[in-house]
């Protein structure tokens, strides 16, 4: 049996977004005048993660409120630190065009609309299952940012490097979620 990476190789019945791929390739593509667009992808998609684990911080509540509570605080606050560390990078590696801000907040509100996200609040026992569908479709968004790098030939050691230890925090994050899933 051949070795498989753990997005394709879990076991949960949750489904990754099939057009994730052309929605990341169309953000790209609109930074154009950002010297690493994928950079700038690879943000808002953190920023996206990050407010998605906060509102479940927010809203937990029912018999395991406080550990939810705890987890998706810790969630969110590792996905803040990746956004600076990623802005910082964009920005040191470029121009500012990196972080527009009027950019992102379009197409936050794009993965947003993409996702499905309603104004109702999910239940509580759906906000695992949410993180967790928010952190495989991160996880292959980055694996396709990475293999675009790569073929643009703008993926330097430093980026791989950060990139892989941004990854390698959000597969723990999947391990969380998916012990928080189990455990319902």
């Amino acid at each position: 049996m051949s070795r498989k990476r753990l997005v394709e190789t879990l076991e949960m019945a949750l489904v990754v977004e099939p057009n994730l791929d052309i929605v990341t390739d169309n953000m790209v593509s609109e930074w154009s005048s950002a010297p690493y667009p994928e950079l700038s992808v690879l943000l808002v998609h953190l920023k996206f993660l990050s407010s998605v684990h906060q509102n479940h911080h927010w809203v937990a509540k029912g018999d395991p409120f406080y550990s939810d509570h705890l987890l998706f605080q810790r969630l969110y606050e590792g996905a803040q630190c990746d956004v600076d560390s990623v802005a910082e990078k964009a920005v040191g590696l470029g121009s500012t065009a990196s972080v527009d801000l009027v950019l992102q907040t379009s197409q936050l509100c794009k993965l947003v609309q993409g996702y499905g996200m309603t104004s109702t609040i999910p239940q509580p026992t759906e906000l695992a299952k949410r993180s967790y569908l928010a952190e495989m479709n991160f996880l292959k968004v980055v694996s396709h940012l990475v293999e675009h790098m790569k073929e643009c030939g703008t993926l330097t050691r430093g980026l791989d490097n950060l990139i892989a230890g941004i990854e390698d925090k959000h597969e723990g994050h999947v391990y969380l979620l998916k012990q928080r899933i189990l455990s319902q």
